[in-house]
């Protein structure tokens, strides 16, 4: 129902009530956040089922802590490059599974918050098994051509050729079509064994902690929320959500 609506069948006073209170009928309406959301999605991420509905772990972990914050959440699909507009622009307000460790756009820098973490991602190369090197840390492939994720940050002396998604950087290398990518580790796997691709894996050349960047728009909601991660954390909940996605069995590949 619209607020319209739900106006129209409250007395003046409760009227009053609302524009003073910020209430609707003794009813306090939850702040709404626009959550930006990459695509395509990233199984055991994020991802939207069959139903339009989003999952995954990045995504149940913001639905425990909106509902510590008493908020609601508008999950807003988009492209890496246009979801960073859009961030810079005010139209999202809090994005999930992002590190600091990597460098971003001092555009972008301006207006982001950041919360604690509330897990760990490994960064690893895939390549072809037929490159006469082993590719082990980033420095190897200076200067070489390497298959990314567009609008993700990479150092400066890589050659990037950027491609949507995860799924076709894996698929680009099994083919022999780039012989280097570079990919999350837990992707890297779950590609080589459900889809029997054919390719390296280095180990993990970076460890990143993810969290959630938060507009700086939307700053109270900062400490609460990592109140809540905190208390999830020493519940055990955030473990029990990862395992949820990882230990059972898998979903589809995305």
């Amino acid at each position: 129902m619209s607020l319209r609506a739900i106006l129209g069948r409250c007395s003046p006073v409760q009227v009053l009530a609302y524009l003073l209170l910020g209430s609707v009928c003794g009813t306090a309406l939850a702040e709404t956040l626009r959550v930006g959301m990459p695509l395509p999605g990233q199984i055991p991420f994020f991802w939207r089922d069959d139903g339009g509905e989003y999952q995954g772990v990045y995504v149940d972990t913001l639905r425990l802590v909106a509902a510590d914050l008493d908020v609601d959440l508008e999950f807003v699909p988009l492209s890496q490059a246009r979801l960073r507009r859009h961030f810079v622009s005010g139209e999202i307000d809090i994005e999930a599974g992002v590190s600091v460790n990597l460098e971003v756009p001092p555009e972008l820098k301006q207006v982001s918050l950041y919360s604690r973490p509330f897990g760990i991602v490994n960064e690893v190369i895939i390549y072809s098994p037929e490159l006469s090197f082993p590719v082990f840390i980033l420095k190897d492939l200076e200067n070489r051509r390497v298959a990314t994720v567009r609008g993700t940050s990479v150092p400066d002396d890589l050659i990037r050729e950027d491609f949507s998604n995860q799924w076709q950087i894996a698929q680009r290398v099994h083919r022999g079509w780039n012989e280097v990518g570079l990919m999350k580790e837990v992707l890297a796997l779950r590609y080589q064994r459900e889809g029997n691709l054919k390719y390296e894996i280095s180990l993990p050349y970076e460890s990143n902690p993810v969290m959630f960047r938060l507009h700086v728009d939307k700053k109270a909601l900062l400490k609460p929320m990592n109140e809540s991660i905190t208390r999830l954390e020493d519940q055990g909940e955030l473990d029990r959500l990862v395992c949820k996605y990882l230990c059972g069995k898998g979903e589809p590949r995305n």
